[in-house]
Order: structure tokens, then sequence, then C-alpha cells
């Protein structure tokens, strides 16, 4: 199967968590090389591209083989833009150059553990369903949400759920799902006219929880420091 899929890295300069997280060396390459790498690992570097509105960002970029075709505009810059009003921008572009493609994959750096094999087999999966419109890695979800509850001062609702299930094991709940962050992937035609990934023709790809890890907060940024470190997750794994 051999399907054009247009990958969009997004790396907005500013971060409130972790200064400059997207260009911060992570075991010694800028995060958002990861996906750069990755991606290339899969397709030719035409269809890699990396939506940023720094010429700093562009230039870390370009120098590990993306392509930067355009800095975004001011109204995607900011915390109020969407990643899908920038999705939509990039393929707009596209379309505008005449670059045709038969999917949209939107990687963030925020997710630099998944490997080029999940972004493979993601697309074959993808593709081998007609009716599927969109796929999105995610990982089983902890805790499971019997556990959850609103922060409230008194944990009314999880004293009835145990009241109510006190036989009922942890072990015999079902699994649960939820989007890590990995990767979010569109047939072209259907995300243009339905403008998100999230459909009832959406399918779910799983991945484990480390290839699956969010770098939100510093302790995320550790927690990845140390897996690669120790060479829990490969680079080579990640990335040819």
């Amino acid at each position: 199967m051999n399907k054009k899929v247009l990958w969009l890295i997004t790396a907005r300069s500013g971060s409130k968590s972790i200064l400059h997280k997207n260009i911060k060396p992570l075991e010694g390459m800028p995060l958002l090389a990861y996906r750069i790498k990755s991606a290339l690992s899969i397709a030719a570097p035409e269809n890699v591209w990396v939506s940023t509105d720094s010429e700093e960002y562009a230039e870390i970029s370009q120098s590990y083989g993306a392509i930067v075709p355009f800095l975004r505009p001011p109204e995607l810059s900011g915390d109020t833009a969407s990643s899908i009003q920038v999705v939509i921008h990039a393929m707009e572009f596209a379309a505008l150059h005449g670059a045709n493609y038969d999917a949209i994959g939107l990687l963030e750096p925020t997710s630099p553990l998944i490997t080029f094999n999940q972004l493979s087999e993601a697309v074959q999966n993808l593709f081998s369903y007609e009716e599927a419109e969109n796929i999105v890695a995610c990982r089983i979800a902890r805790p499971h949400s019997f556990f959850v509850q609103n922060n409230d001062k008194y944990l009314a609702v999880l004293a009835n759920r145990f009241e109510k299930n006190a036989q009922l094991r942890r072990q015999d709940r079902k699994d649960e799902i939820t989007p890590s962050g990995g990767f979010y992937i569109g047939k072209w035609d259907p995300f243009l006219q339905n403008k998100t990934f999230y459909t009832v023709k959406t399918l779910s790809f799983l991945v484990s929880e480390l290839n699956g890890l969010e770098i939100d907060e510093p302790i995320d940024w550790n927690w990845a420091e140390y897996l690669i470190k120790n060479q829990i997750v490969k680079p080579s794994d990640i990335f040819k």
C-alpha cells in the first residue's frame, strides 16, 4: 500500500511549562527533531513539513531535513489558535501549490517516542478500512474512570461507586483507552469536510504507555530523558 501522506509537525515558539520546549535538546537532539526524523524514516523529505511561527525553529527544522514552506501568520501563532486551524492552513497551502495527498498526519513534538513503524502501520490500518476516516494514537487510560470524580470536598461519588461495586475487583474492570497525542492521521478529503480527527469513523491505534508518553510538564521531560538515556526506548526504534 503506497499512500502519500503530508506529515505536519506543529512547533509554535511559545511554551509556558517548559521554556522553548519544542527545540530544547532531549538527550542531545531538539525535541521536534524526533518527529521530523521518524517521519523522514517513512516519507520523502518534501512530504515532511514543519509549521512554525519562528525563524529560529524553521532553521533548526530544516537542518534536520524537514521542509518549512511558510511561517505561520500571526492569527495562527497565539495561544488561542487550534491545531485544527494550523492543519487546515497547511493543507490549503499544499493545495494552492498543486501538491496532492491521500492523507494528512499531525505530529506534535510533545510525543517524541512514537516509532516510525507505528506511523507506517497506522497509515496501513487507516486505508485498509474503506469507511474509516481517521486514526488516532491511544494508550490504556490510567487510572480507570471508576476511580475518578470531580474535585469536591468529599469523595461522595467514589464512596457511592465502591458501595455498589464492593465485590468488583480492579482487574475485572474493562480497559479504557484515551488519546495519547502520538499522532492524528486523516484521509485528506474527509478531514477537510469534517475539520476534525474525531468522528464516529475514527480508528484507535493502541501504543504502549512508554511510546505514548506526552511531554507537558517538567516531570514528563525528566521521564523521557531517563527512558532514552537508559535505552528503555531506543532512538533506533523511533527513527532510522
